[in-house]
């Protein structure tokens, strides 16, 4: 008889992992390292960040807010070893956004979030970090059964003007709940016969750093360094010296860009072209269904500054639940580059989503 595949023989699980409390202030605050309790198979943290409390006079939202009332977050193995690496919530953001794996992705659409300003401060959002790739076969979920050797989440409240600007009287108070998202361990046989125990080549797992590259106004090519596995997504996102994110339509954004694979341009990115493939394969626009502008920035549309260009959309023609076939193969020395005119100095910030297999992979 044919082996019952894992997600088959498995059941979903979730269960909450972290509550805590903090009221923030004009500094920055370590929220600390949490351990996330011992299962089955990892397959991602939910935070829901709720802000209550807060009030003042003219208040305004930051660029980055809500999302970036945190910051530093990472998850760490047992080993100690970083997988998700996100230097603040807005990165986490766009990661959840771009990053494909789920049917709607985009933050701003969540049932939960909301922002209040004006007369308070007040906010709630949901951010999903990922560590299972792949739904339909769960690959990707790491082993999370042992209680003396679990998983961490670290996190830093951010100072209260890092989100909100105007006359701010009484900051808010923010409540961080995380839970952990899993497979059940499926026992090795049942009425339909013998059961895939672990998710397909199990130990392979997927990575989402940061990189931060100077830019310097004019013609230049950056080269990439996180190399050495399969790259499955990257996402772009430029700022200026003072950290405001450049328009990718207007003249400080590479018009056109190019992607170098091994110093040969693989892809001449129009910024029409490149926004019409986000399009295409997201569904974001920044025209709205019914006719109309949706403005960067809002939901389910563009964010200022933000160019995500993925390996897994050959399931379908969207990003996510892919077959991996386009997942681009590196070395330690393989040259990958983004290049074009740069209209202002600043850092190219790249979130980089490479994966480490550990077995086949592909379908």
């Amino acid at each position: 008889m044919p082996i019952v595949p894992f997600i088959r023989a498995s059941q979903e699980h979730r269960e909450a992992a972290i509550d805590t409390t903090k009221t923030m202030t004009t500094s920055d605050q370590d929220l600390g390292s949490f351990p996330i309790p011992a299962y089955g198979f990892l397959r991602s943290l939910c935070i829901l960040a709720t802000a209550t409390g807060g009030a003042g006079t003219s208040v305004t939202a930051q660029a980055d807010a809500p999302f970036n009332a945190i910051k530093n977050i990472a998850i760490s193995e047992p080993n100690g070893a970083v997988i998700y690496q996100a230097n603040s919530g807005y990165d986490a953001a766009m990661i959840m956004k771009y990053g494909g794996y789920r049917y709607c992705n985009d933050p701003r659409i969540h049932p939960a979030y909301s922002v209040s300003v004006g007369s308070n401060m007040n906010f709630q959002f949901f951010l999903r970090l990922p560590l299972e790739i792949n739904l339909r076969d769960a690959l990707g979920s790491l082993p999370n059964q042992n209680a003396a050797a679990v998983f961490n989440l670290r996190m830093t409240l951010s100072a209260v003007g890092s989100v909100f600007a105007g006359t701010l009287t009484t900051p808010p108070s923010v409540r961080i709940r995380v839970w952990n998202e899993e497979w059940d361990q499926p026992d090795t046989t049942s009425e339909a016969g013998q059961n895939q125990t672990t998710p397909p080549a199990m130990n392979t797992t997927q990575y989402w750093s940061v990189q931060q590259f100077p830019v310097t106004a004019g013609t230049i090519n950056i080269r990439l360094t996180r190399m050495g596995n399969y790259i499955r997504n990257l996402i772009f996102i430029y700022r200026d010296g003072s950290g405001v994110r450049q328009t990718q339509f207007g003249a400080n954004w590479p018009n056109p860009a190019t992607i170098y694979w091994d110093t040969r341009p693989q892809d001449v990115l129009e910024i029409n072209n490149w926004a019409g493939q986000v399009y295409e394969r997201y569904g974001y626009s920044n025209i709205a269904p019914a006719g109309g502008a949706i403005a960067l920035d809002a939901a389910g549309g563009f964010d200022t500054g933000v160019m995500p260009y993925d390996f897994a959309h050959e399931f379908g023609g969207f990003v996510g639940r892919e077959n991996r076939d386009l997942w681009l193969p590196t070395l330690g020395s393989t040259r990958l580059e983004i290049g074009g005119t740069w209209g202002v100095a600043g850092t190219l910030y790249v979130l980089t989503n490479d994966v480490s297999v550990a077995g086949n992979v592909f379908l």
